[in-house]
């Protein structure tokens, strides 16, 4: 009968294959050369023995790798051109920054499932955007490796270990200023990936409109889709009777373009229809005219992050709870009337 996993070591993996502790510890982090017999001898034992290698370690003496993992859990994050990926790539470029100035190691790692992956020496790993009842959170916590987020899981927002966006304060001053600006029917066009941007956002829109009495439109967009199967839906719905005086769009890659069909339907922008994104790039920045947008402000929250999981990792106390940091609401000339 084989000695239960959970006291399953290392020590016991090498006495099964006949192999040196050493020998064990380059068979999973692959940092010196072994031959392809030997190698599968100790994979074996360590099938057989329940054995689920510790991904922080770093050797046998430290039991620390100096690597810190990232997870990149929107699906559509890097889809399409480089420049519709601005958003991630400033949260993954500053993420990068803010370990290198504290001189540790960063791998991305895009399938938590995959083999290999259980091979990867981290210490911890920083998941970003995760969705609801996530299980990338929960196999990373399964196998024992400190996590920290960024945002939180909507299903589990009491996770301490998190940097999340205060989404209800700036959402509901954006709705206040397209209101102030004489806005009476705003739409909002809203993403399918279930996470914290687009639940929060959502919610925010719903709870605004119920306490002002305001009817609601909500459209749902899929972030896949290209800018101009998107555009189909916005020009369907601008060309209604009672169509709506304002949008509010969830990327920045919709939001200019939307600008682009306004005109084409002869709607003067703000004066006709007024246009916001809850993200913001050099799309809603260089559109005719200048979109108001929501940044995310990814620095900040990778900066935030960075320091989270180098305390866990020191042996920090739990949190009482996320640390919450504002987005930034860019005002521009899209919804400015007069």
């Amino acid at each position: 009968m084989s000695t239960p996993a959970a006291k399953i070591t290392i020590r016991d993996v090498a006495d099964r294959a006949g192999v040196a502790i050493s020998t064990v510890s380059h068979a999973f982090s692959g940092s010196r050369p072994i031959s392809r017999a030997t190698r599968e001898r100790v994979l074996r034992a360590a099938r057989e023995l329940g054995y689920d290698p510790n991904p922080s370690a770093r050797s046998l003496r430290t039991g620390r790798s100096g690597i810190v993992g990232l997870v990149l859990r929107p699906r559509y994050a890097v889809t399409g051109t480089p420049d519709r990926a601005e958003t991630f790539n400033r949260l993954v470029g500053s993420v990068a920054t803010e370990m290198l100035r504290r001189k540790t190691g960063l791998i991305h790692v895009p399938d938590i499932d995959d083999p290999s992956v259980a091979r990867v020496p981290m210490d911890g790993c920083i998941v970003a955007h995760p969705y609801g009842n996530d299980p990338v959170l929960t196999e990373l916590t399964r196998r024992g490796i400190p996590v920290v987020t960024v945002e939180e899981d909507p299903e589990r927002p009491e996770l301490p270990w998190a940097v999340r966006l205060d989404y209800p304060k700036v959402v509901s001053a954006l709705l206040d200023h397209l209101r102030e600006q004489g806005a009476r029917r705003i739409a909002l066009f809203t993403g399918t990936e279930d996470n914290a941007w687009n639940r929060r956002t959502r919610e925010t829109y719903l709870a605004w409109s119920a306490r002002r009495r305001r009817s609601t439109r909500v459209e749902v967009l899929s972030e896949g889709l290209t800018p101009e199967e998107a555009m189909r839906e916005v020009r369907a719905c601008l060309r209604e009777r009672r169509r709506p005086d304002a949008i509010v769009m969830a990327t920045s890659d919709f939001a200019a373009p939307a600008a682009g069909v306004a005109a084409e339907l002869g709607l003067h922008v703000p004066d006709e229809l007024m246009i916001a994104s809850l993200t913001d790039s050099e799309h809603s920045r260089t559109a005719s005219p200048p979109i108001t947008a929501m940044d995310l402000n990814h620095e900040l929250l990778a900066e935030r992050a960075v320091e989270l999981m180098l305390a866990r990792l020191s042996g920090a106390d739990e949190p009482a709870e996320a640390l919450v940091i504002e987005p930034v609401l860019n005002l521009r000339a899209s919804t400015r009337r007069g």
